[in-house]
């Protein structure tokens, strides 16, 4: 039995016409076309691709519907990406405001309780503005606004911020996929002008408002957040530690809204119009229209359209007593995803829902033939997660399991008594306050065993983000396999499912294998230069993989660091659990406050500073971090050199006896590695770079990294000179200082030094051999 065939897709018309809606939407979306001429040859050019397959394929009509099936996706996703570039288009205004706007307010239904606000802009000066959103801070607002209120407001608009480290999250990439192309920052003027009323809309925002508020007058805190997270999908103020907990121990799914919990309110509410004696088609017109407004009260998730549609589907099934094909149906409800946004299809939300599903669908009868019910599912989807799971998290959870197998019933105890407890509210508070009371124990439950299951060791694994390739031979083996191990009642057809089962496994291996011997043959050296804003971190592999970091970065944002949301999140995408020398050029904040985020999440085999550094309170707390996990610490100093691989690290500064400014104390690092040497100067300023140039120091490299952020006080022209570098990074990010100066950029340019910075390209990464490199950026 073949698993794609002109007999299945007429079988199943409609997942056949998602799956190749999908494949245009990927081809619009991946290879985006830039004029007319270029969209005709590229249409051209895939015309000729089916027309080739269609002489050897009998079902041309068919062919032909497939081929207008895969441009409509094409078409609806080129659409949507005119519309960010389109003239008319909010992003236009970006950096370069400010703007006098008037336009519409819209709040997020998917997190009331969040700081944003949604401004659907609708003139800008005066100019039409027809495409996109604006998002603004209620914190910054001089006044509360709800939706539909229309606003005069002048803002200065920014692009939302990309990504500018592998393995980093893309904010910009996030808010487009959701219409919102610019972040508005409010400079004054604030007028509301008027209101636009939409009854059903305000309807069900003013009901959510008060299912939270009753919610937290008459729950108990902070449990109320856990209520709020499983029945409303308000995360905002669940507290971080219950999050870890709960993504450890694999059940982070049951905090954000999907398909099960779409199923407990189904089934709560479908229990309760029996019991109340309605008829079947009354009963189910009211579960329809309550899952339709739950879908629009949580947001409008993907994974609450895909269930809540499939939901309503089986209930009108039962009624009408026609069973509908489940593949068939997911292919509608993603079908009408793709409709309403094509960008759907590249969020994790999307894909985790209905991949998980499909691996239900596929595996559950296959492994239920060896394991019990209860246990096939959990396994199913974990196998379905799995791989999305760890491209996308770095994190593979076996834990859950077992811990889904009493998290899940429990969580729908709980949902289904407080969605009767919120029933009851609405009649009187103190009916939905008995009620969460009772409730205290069985989410202190939920929340001890999470807990108790997220400590066990080896429940969750962190992992490197595996290749696209390597993602895409593990999804569609997945969909494979259950075809290829479901034993066929005739002999022939057995035979053709063994032989196939026997190519495949033949492939897998070599497959798995050439990854294998890739991995062992890359010996290069490998350097990045991580992009911390304005900061310095250097990441640092050797042939050999023993891997080294050079600086943390500093503050991002008030209470946050780069160390915890930039560094770590390089390092695992990685896969580095373990790092074998870290050094700090100097105590400055930009540079050794990250640090400490490192040694408190990752494995350290040495921690190494100037001699003469700086006893500032960054010291004071390095130190003491490391002295409690264990860590040991060595003063570097000129003359002092690590040998690794066949790389030597030597150290060229600081003197030791010549205390300086604590800039001119940095450590300076050059790295060699046979022909290729890089050259990195912390904050080296002026005094030091002539100090070098006096004691003769072998400078010269082929990597320059610019001292202190491109300032003027160094990368002195005589410096330079002697180091002769063919290309200069400035790790620098937004800033008060001027830096990079226009007079360091001019020298740079005067000798010919190409130039690279972590705040335009992001992160930068240099590979040598030992012979010759190659350097590249991130952002293209």
């Amino acid at each position: 039995m073949r698993l794609w065939s002109v007999e299945r897709i007429k079988d199943r018309p409609l997942l056949s016409t998602a799956l190749f809606f999908a494949l245009g939407i990927s081809f619009a979306y991946y290879l985006p076309v830039s004029s007319l001429l270029s969209f005709l040859a590229f249409i051209l050019l895939v015309a000729g691709i089916f027309t080739f397959q269609a002489v050897f394929i009998k079902e041309r009509k068919l062919l032909f519907i497939c081929f207008l099936i895969f441009l409509a996706g094409f078409a609806r996703m080129s659409w949507q990406e005119y519309k960010y570039y389109s003239p008319y288009s909010i992003a236009n205004y970006n950096s370069a405001g400010p703007f006098l706007i008037r336009g519409i307010i819209r709040e997020d239904l998917s997190s009331l309780q969040g700081n944003k606000l949604l401004l659907k802009p609708l003139y800008v000066e005066d100019k039409v503005v027809k495409y996109g959103y604006i998002q603004l801070d209620k914190r910054y607002l001089p006044v509360q606004l709800s939706n539909g209120d229309l606003v005069e407001i002048k803002l200065n608009l920014n692009e939302p911020a990309r990504a500018l480290n592998p393995g980093a999250f893309s904010n910009y990439n996030y808010l487009k996929r959701k219409g919102i192309y610019s972040q508005g920052y409010y400079a004054g003027g604030l007028q509301v002008k008027g209101k636009m009323k939409n009854f059903v809309l305000d309807s069900i925002i003013k009901l959510k408002y008060h299912l939270i508020a009753l919610i937290d007058r008459t729950g108990e805190d902070p449990y109320n957040e856990l209520l709020k997270a499983l029945l409303l999908g308000e995360r905002t103020a669940l507290p971080e530690e219950w999050e870890d907990s709960f993504t450890n121990a694999g059940t982070n799914h049951l905090l954000s809204i999907s398909g099960l919990h779409v199923g407990f309110v189904v089934g709560i509410f479908y229990s309760l119009l029996n019991l109340l004696r309605f008829s079947p088609g009354i009963r189910n017109l009211l579960l329809s229209l309550l899952v339709v407004s739950y879908i629009i009260l949580t947001g409008f998730r993907p994974s609450i359209f895909r269930a809540g549609l499939l939901s309503i589907f089986m209930l009108w099934d039962q009624y009408l007593k026609r069973r509908g094909d489940q593949l068939n149906i997911l292919g509608l409800t993603a079908l009408l995803n793709f409709l309403i946004n094509p960008y759907q299809l590249f969020e994790i939300g999307f894909q985790l829902s209905y991949f998980v599903l499909l691996m239900l669908i596929l595996w559950h009868d296959l492994l239920k033939q060896f394991i019990r019910p209860a246990f096939s599912v959990s396994v199913a989807a974990l196998l379905g997660s799995s791989p999305l799971t760890a491209y996308y998290f770095n994190l593979l959870t076996p834990i859950g399991l077992i811990t889904n197998l009493w998290a899940v019933p429990l969580a729908g105890f709980i949902v289904s008594l407080a969605l009767v407890g919120l029933l009851a509210g609405l009649l009187h508070p103190v009916f939905s306050s008995l009620v969460f009371k009772l409730l205290l124990y069985p989410i202190r439950l939920l929340i001890f065993s999470n807990g108790l299951m997220a400590s066990v060791p080896f429940g969750h694994i962190e992992v490197a983000t595996p290749s696209v390739a390597l993602l895409s031979f593990c999804l569609i083996s997945l969909v494979i396999l259950p075809f290829l191990l479901k034993k066929r009642i005739i002999p022939l057809n057995e035979r053709k499912r063994k032989k196939r089962l026997f190519y495949f496994t033949i492939f897998s291996l070599l497959f798995i294998f050439f990854i294998f011997v890739f991995s062992v043959l890359d010996r290069q050296l490998e350097l990045c230069f991580i992009a911390v804003g304005q900061g310095d971190s250097i990441f640092l592999r050797t042939p050999g993989k023993k891997c080294l970091l050079i600086d943390g970065g500093g503050f991002l944002g008030e209470n946050f660091t780069h160390g915890e949301y930039t560094v770590l999140p390089y390092l695992k995408y990685k896969g580095i659990r373990k790092l074998d020398i870290v050094f700090i050029t100097h105590f400055d904040a930009d540079h050794a406050l990250g640090i400490i985020d490192i040694l408190r999440n990752r494995k350290i085999g040495l921690l190494v500073f100037p001699v003469n550094y700086d006893r500032n309170e960054i010291a004071e707390r390095v130190i003491a971090e490391a002295r409690r996990n264990d860590v040991p610490i060595a003063l570097a100093q000129r003359g002092d050199y690590f040998l690794l691989d066949g790389v030597t690290i030597r150290i060229l500064n600081p003197v030791p006896g010549q205390r300086t400014t604590r800039n001119d104390n940095s450590l300076v690092i050059k790295v060699e590695y046979g022909n290729f040497s890089a050259l990195l100067t912390g904050d080296l300023e002026g005094a030091g770079e002539r100090r070098l140039l006096a004691e003769e120091a072998s400078i010269k490299a082929n990597i320059l990294k610019l001292g202190h952020h491109g300032s003027n006080s160094s990368s002195t022209e005589d410096f330079l000179q002697q180091v002769a570098p063919e290309h200069g990074i400035i790790s620098v990010g937004r800033n008060n200082y001027g830096h990079p100066a226009e007079e360091v950029l001019s020298r740079c340019a005067i000798q010919g030094i190409t130039l690279w910075r972590t705040d335009e390209q992001g992160a930068i990464r240099v590979r040598s051999n030992g012979i010759a490199y190659s350097i590249e950026a991130y952002l293209k």
